[in-house]
């Protein structure tokens, strides 16, 4: 893909390197930066609502709620569901005729009816809610492993002292959850750089215009649509570029933080 990007192409043929020349098309395109701020915007919809929604209920069901099997199910439902089928069942409950706004007609909130997939400013946000809910099992999932790891001695050491089961959270289960959330945030953020492609294309299509194309699918647009091979794989590099730097420079401020940590507590 790199070598691809550094070439000239005329009808699908190589025409020997071109200095650069589909790096500065490129980032004189203001649909590449659309695309990248949706990508953003994705993550910042996505992961912190997800973390939330999966740290509250897997608490819950790790105290066996009433019901917490039953919870546990629902929630782990679309995780073993193919990623077409999700977004092709999203896309008929969302469609404008769908059963959502038919349900809002039928209850008399008519005017809460929308184009969900069609309107420009709610095709990105009906897309969000879809990936939360789809990645709401995989994260939960996450965090139930490691709370099952705690020794109960140090919550009932917790409580003997009068902690109170805020004080608990804040300062037994959350800190000791932190690296399995920075395992979650990086496997997320990888997500949803780059396996967005099943959802935008059945869901959307990128659209309406570039209001909901993603960098990857910007990047088969570009290749197989436009067929423009130089400046669709330039945009692969950048991706491939975005999202190391994102996990290096992550994982490298985790170790880091663990490393400060541990030279606090030995002292």
């Amino acid at each position: 893909m790199f070598l691809f990007s550094l070439e000239g192409w005329s009808y699908l043929q190589p025409q020997g390197f071109n200095h650069f020349k589909n790096y500065a098309v490129l980032l004189r395109d203001p649909h590449f930066y659309s695309t990248l701020l949706n990508n953003v915007l994705i993550i910042a919809g996505v992961v912190p609502v997800v973390a939330v929604i999966a740290l509250a209920f897997g608490q819950a069901i790790f105290s066996r709620i009433p019901g917490y099997r039953l919870y546990t199910f629902l929630f782990f439902i679309p995780v073993v569901l193919p990623d077409v089928v999700v977004a092709r069942t999203l896309t008929e409950i969302l469609n404008k005729v769908g059963p959502l706004n038919a349900m809002f007609h039928a209850v008399g909130l008519g005017v809460l009816a929308q184009d969900w997939l069609g309107a420009p400013g709610l095709s990105l946000f009906s897309i969000i809610v879809s990936l939360v809910w789809k990645n709401i099992g995989f994260a939960l999932l996450l965090f139930l492993a490691r709370l099952t790891t705690i020794d109960v001695g140090i919550y009932e050491a917790a409580e003997i002292d009068g902690a109170s089961a805020t004080q608990r959270w804040f300062s037994i289960t959350l800190p000791l959850l932190s690296s399995t959330i920075r395992i979650y945030i990086v496997l997320q953020v990888i997500g949803l750089m780059a396996f967005l492609f099943n959802y935008i294309h059945v869901m959307t299509a990128g659209g309406p215009g570039y209001s909901s194309t993603v960098l990857e699918y910007f990047i088969y647009l570009n290749i197989f649509r436009l067929q423009e091979i130089g400046r669709g794989s330039a945009a692969g590099v950048i991706l491939i570029l975005v999202t190391t730097v994102f996990i290096w420079y992550y994982v490298f401020r985790a170790s880091g933080d663990d490393r400060r940590a541990a030279r606090r507590a030995n002292g």
